[in-house]
């Protein structure tokens, strides 16, 4: 069981797992990879 984001800005799909790893999808570049990130830890933070 994991967490699915799927983001507009990059056009990334990021699966989150329960161990704390994670799949990303649809990344064209290693800066798309590193803006979802940010993205995702910034909505992370937030709750």
């Amino acid at each position: 069981p994991g967490l699915v984001f799927r983001l507009d800005e990059p056009k990334v799909v990021v699966l989150l797992f329960v161990s704390g790893k994670g799949v990303c999808a649809g990344a064209k570049s290693m800066a798309d990879i590193k803006a979802a990130g940010a993205k995702i830890l910034k909505l992370l933070k937030g709750h």
